[in-house]
């Protein structure tokens, strides 16, 4: 499968690299139980070759009493998933994402994430095909500009999609998450689901 991809050269001049937004493909098929490394795009490798940080504050299993933070790395360059919360109501603003820790595993068939956190971060990035839904799960690559009411802004150099359907959660890591998200969610069973639907997603993170 092709990945859409949008690229804005403005934004790309500090990386060397244009601003790119890319939109997974639908996840494929469950038909077994498997674990696979996570595995970067062709162009989103470019972007890793810079070595962003991921870590917020260890390893997330080990980190659960421990939350670890968002704060404190403005002028790096960081990888952070999270969910998109808030979208801009002007394209000047900032997107508002909620921050899922990520360990770098997937099911064979399936993108995967924490349901955990450390709170929220903001993304200034240019979408003008409307890829950036709400509640998508993001991956986001660019440089922490600054802090404000102790909410990091990030501005995005690469930005990878996966809309509703195409992504589900774990339970691993300290969960720091913002209270108005935590309200959100409903008690379940099982936090993973080979095959999220609708009601999945409202379960766990709301309308």
């Amino acid at each position: 499968m092709k990945f859409a991809v949008l690229s804005l050269s403005i934004l790309g001049i500090a990386s060397g690299l244009a601003q790119q937004i890319e939109v997974s493909p639908h996840h494929k098929p469950y038909t077994r139980d498997a674990t696979v490394d996570y595995v970067a795009t062709t162009e989103e490798a470019k972007f890793d070759s810079k070595k962003p940080d991921s870590d917020v504050g260890g390893d997330p299993d080990a980190d659960a009493k421990k939350p670890g933070s968002l704060l404190g790395k403005t002028g790096k360059l960081i990888s952070w998933f999270g969910i998109v919360r808030e979208l801009p109501a002007k394209p000047s603003e900032p997107f508002l994402i909620e921050h899922k820790h990520y360990d770098g595993l997937n099911d064979d068939h399936i993108q995967l994430a924490s349901l955990y956190g450390v709170g929220d971060f903001k993304v200034t990035a240019s979408d003008p095909r409307g890829n950036l839904k709400r509640l998508s799960l993001v991956r986001v690559i660019g440089t922490v500009t600054g802090e404000k009411d102790k909410i990091p802004t990030v501005k995005a150099d690469y930005i990878r999609v996966w809309h509703l359907g195409d992504f589900t959660f774990m339970d691993y890591g300290a969960d720091a998450t913002n209270e108005k998200w935590k309200k959100l969610r409903q008690k379940v069973d099982l936090i993973y689901s080979p095959q999220p639907d609708a009601k999945y997603y409202e379960k766990l993170l709301g309308k």
